[in-house]
């Protein structure tokens, strides 16, 4: 992506009328998925009604390129049905649901929105920043090994195989992109101060 022609990533939690924007991000790659034969979410899951039963809109974010939404994602504290260890969940601020406008998709932006995850969880105080994502494909796995997240796969009590994605804050090998004039900079004018409620 080229820093002459490619304008500022902004991002920032959703504002109600953007929710069928937010939606139709997801959709358009719970669509893709399906077609590969690798479903991610159900489409009953990622409904506007869905969504604003399981998460608040100031968890729901988005980013944009030149005022057009390219990307979500959600951020909160809450691991949602996948079980993890205690400590993980304590230390962790949990994204979910990480999409990429298909139009946009290989061109670096899923990195920048974990880069700007990653930041802004070391900002609330966190150490981890957990992905919960329980997908099979195998491209998308590498992808998230290559912005910096270990994969970790746990029998539930169910004894069903779950799997989920944890990036060490301090630790991690990967470097953040730059967020000087020559690279996508970041908009941190909506960060909290506090860590996101319980809920």
């Amino acid at each position: 992506m080229s820093s002459e022609v490619t304008p500022s990533l902004v991002v920032r939690a959703i504002s109600s009328i953007e929710l069928y924007q937010f939606c139709e991000l997801l959709m358009e790659a719970a669509n893709w998925f399906e077609s590969r034969g690798e479903p991610l979410w159900k489409f009953d899951q990622i409904t506007p009604h869905s969504l604003l039963a399981n998460y608040r809109l100031d968890e729901m974010y988005m980013g944009y390129l030149a005022g057009k939404p390219v990307a979500a994602m959600v951020l909160n504290n809450r691991s949602g049905g996948i079980e993890v260890d205690a400590n993980i969940r304590r230390a962790s601020l949990f994204m979910h649901k990480l999409t990429v406008a298909r139009e946009f998709a290989g061109k670096g932006l899923a990195k920048l929105m974990v880069d700007w995850a990653r930041r802004y969880a070391k900002k609330q105080g966190f150490s981890l920043l957990s992905l919960i994502c329980n997908c099979r494909d195998e491209r998308l796995r590498w992808t998230l090994s290559q912005f910096g997240f270990d994969e970790v796969e746990q029998l539930n009590a169910q004894y069903q195989l779950q799997r989920y994605f944890c990036l060490d804050l301090e630790n991690c090998k990967v470097a953040l992109e730059p967020s000087h004039h020559s690279s996508p900079r970041f908009n941190y004018t909506l960060l909290k101060e506090n860590k996101p409620l319980m809920g």
